[in-house]
């Protein structure tokens, strides 16, 4: 199994942080958000890591991780980040928001999920989360719909509230079928609208295509950083023991 970590970006939102290093740089307890990751994903067995990245790339360095440049990060969204790797986009792959920081159960659940070639991991007891987070309000999130079949009928920040079910929680799986679906789809978007796109706009697009994207519900501690806020409650939710 490969994995892609999504780490191009710069995190505009927490510029106390992100002006001095990538934001998946912060450290939360000691450990950054990315090398976090990396262990989680190296305690799975999963060998084969990439890490696309773009702003301050030089500052992200781990041992045994390749590395996929995203030269037009200032430019692009999270789609065309994802696809600078594409020639990794095979077999079983788990893609990752590198701006996430989770309990290791989230992650090993998702990895067991056997149910469809498109995996989402979302949280139902999103809610909760957001009572602190005073400037990431609920509307900002990326909402999930999900059908009585689990399956997800939509995904994104427009999503109205009495529809959503869950929140994504910026852990995907795909299955080698998965990746060719998304190889497939993506060349049928003009190159200009694949600039603009996050990937909650492509699973929306495949939505449409009729392809089936399935839910996987989890349960454990979990935070999206996202302005300083989200970082001063991930320290209080992830404070070591």
């Amino acid at each position: 199994m490969n994995s892609i970590i999504l780490a191009a970006g710069r995190g505009s939102r927490i510029p106390e942080i992100s002006n001095n290093k990538p934001k998946c740089l912060i450290n939360i307890n000691d450990s950054s958000i990315l090398s976090r990751q990396v262990k989680f994903l190296k305690n799975s067995k999963i060998k084969n890591i990439i890490i696309i990245r773009g702003y301050k790339k030089n500052y992200i360095k781990f041992k045994s991780v390749n590395y996929v440049e995203n030269k037009n990060f200032k430019k692009s969204e999270q789609l065309s980040s994802l696809f600078c790797a594409e020639k990794f986009l095979k077999g079983n792959i788990i893609i990752l928001f590198s701006d996430i920081i989770y309990e290791e159960k989230i992650l090993k659940k998702i990895i067991k999920f056997k149910n469809g070639d498109i995996v989402l991991g979302v949280d139902r007891n999103w809610k909760k989360r957001y009572r602190f987070r005073y400037d990431h309000p609920v509307e900002q999130a990326d909402k999930v719909s999900i059908s009585n079949k689990n399956q997800i009928n939509m995904i994104g920040k427009k999503l109205n509230l009495k529809k959503t079910k869950a929140e994504f929680l910026g852990i995907m799986k795909l299955t080698n079928n998965g990746c060719k679906i998304f190889k497939k789809c993506f060349k049928l978007i003009p190159k200009h609208q694949v600039k603009k796109m996050q990937v909650h706009n492509f699973l929306n697009f495949l939505i449409k295509k009729n392809f089936k994207i399935n839910a996987c519900s989890v349960n454990g501690k979990y935070m999206e950083i996202d302005t300083y806020n989200d970082f001063e409650l991930a320290k209080k939710i992830f404070k070591k023991k």
